[in-house]
């Protein structure tokens, strides 16, 4: 905020300080000059007359100089000023803009969290946390289980479609972290176990449909997320 060493590009204070100058700087030239003015109007001696004439043009002469350099002198004063209070008024807007933008993500981020307690992902949860159950159910090796998880879709292939929304809900949570739209540490602290969990569970599922669509991206910014909360 611009103070009164700071003046706003509409305040001509420093300009002023030139003006008075200038008046003043007239009026001492005016006092001095009127003692050569009355002894100009009463000599008739030339040679007088002539240094008359050079005093009041180096007079003259000095205080335009002098004039000219403070108004030189506001001049940049307020040029500088203008910059101050455009710079300020740039910090401003752009802090006010990185408000909004933190208050937006924060608003994206709650959106997030509330979609996955909405009401159309219930029965989705449910039955793939099923099937979650179905394959790591006691110990079994990694094999073992893309064994299970092969055997329980070809049992049931309509679950695969839960799986798959499942996986696509957290792949397009993955991306929006990837892009800064939302903030990651809140998401973290509400789905780091879920996406642990379901990686570690389907990804043999993401290999198999990656080698079937010969498309290695696919669910490519889970996998990256699940491996960096780990």
């Amino acid at each position: 905020m611009l103070n009164r060493n700071n003046p706003s590009p509409d305040d001509i204070t420093t300009l002023n300080i030139s003006f008075r100058f200038s008046l003043k700087a007239s009026v001492v030239a005016f006092i001095i000059a009127i003692p050569f003015i009355f002894y100009y109007s009463l000599t008739n001696n030339k040679t007088h007359r002539e240094a008359l004439n050079f005093a009041a043009t180096a007079l003259t002469t000095s205080i335009a100089g002098v004039s000219a350099f403070y108004a030189l002198q506001s001049i940049k004063q307020n040029t500088a000023a203008q910059q101050l209070f455009r710079l300020e008024q740039e910090k401003a807007q752009k802090e006010a803009r990185d408000i909004e933008e933190k208050d937006r993500k924060i608003d994206r981020t709650f959106k997030y969290i509330m979609r996955w307690n909405d009401l159309q992902y219930a029965r989705i949860k449910k039955s793939v946390a099923q099937i979650h159950d179905e394959i790591t159910n006691g110990f079994s090796t990694p094999l073992e289980k893309e064994d299970k998880l092969k055997k329980y879709l070809e049992d049931n292939p309509q679950k695969e479609q839960d799986i798959t929304n499942i996986l696509n809900f957290l792949e397009a949570m993955s991306i929006c972290i990837e892009k800064e739209v939302v903030n990651e540490d809140l998401l973290h602290e509400f789905y780091r176990f879920i996406v642990i969990r379901y990686w570690k569970t389907f990804e043999s599922f993401v290999i198999h449909r990656r080698k079937k669509m010969d498309n290695y991206k696919i669910y490519k910014g889970l996998e990256l997320l699940a491996k960096k909360w780990k």
